[in-house]
């Protein structure tokens, strides 16, 4: 082999180096499930695509799953259940959002009903699919969104569908 053949290669590499860590960083990272607070649509030690462009480009909308950090740096997965700006509440297995009913496809079991939540402009509410089983904003309170690392756009391990 040649040295100019050698150098063209290595330089290939480094290029896809620098965009793989571009990509990385900017676009997009991968995310583990880690526990069973989000069963059935994701099980513990799922792996899913984290899309950090989405809300850089727009607002969290209501049932996105996302994956964030709170203050002590721990990072969860849940699902966006409130907006900001909007007042929120469970009663007898009901999702209230501004006093009217919303219906709420991925409460399998109750929701342990709770008192009306206002929920500040610039955070949502976001709580485990396993409401039985799950820390979330019921616990520690809204999420700033700025806190958001991104979007779980797709589950790609297992191999199988995220919104199955």
């Amino acid at each position: 082999m040649n040295k100019k053949y050698i150098r063209n290669k290595l330089l290939v590499f480094i290029v896809a180096c620098i965009c793989l860590f571009v990509i990385r960083s900017y676009f997009f990272s991968l995310g583990k499930v880690d526990g069973e607070s989000m069963y059935p649509t994701l099980n513990d030690h799922d792996y899913v695509l984290l899309n950090k462009v989405s809300y850089k480009i727009g607002e969290p909308k209501r049932f996105d799953i996302i994956m964030f950090t709170l203050p002590d740096n721990s990072v969860l997965i849940k699902r966006v259940i409130g907006l900001p700006g909007e007042k929120l509440e469970y009663k007898n297995n009901l999702l209230y959002v501004n006093g009217s009913v919303v219906e709420d496809p991925f409460l399998k079991e109750g929701a342990n009903d709770f008192e009306p939540t206002n929920i500040p402009e610039g955070e949502i509410f976001v709580m485990g699919d396993n409401r039985d089983h799950s820390t979330d904003s019921r616990v520690f309170g809204t999420v700033p969104v700025t806190r958001i690392l991104g979007e779980a756009s797709f589950k790609i391990w297992p191999l199988k569908g995220l919104r199955d």
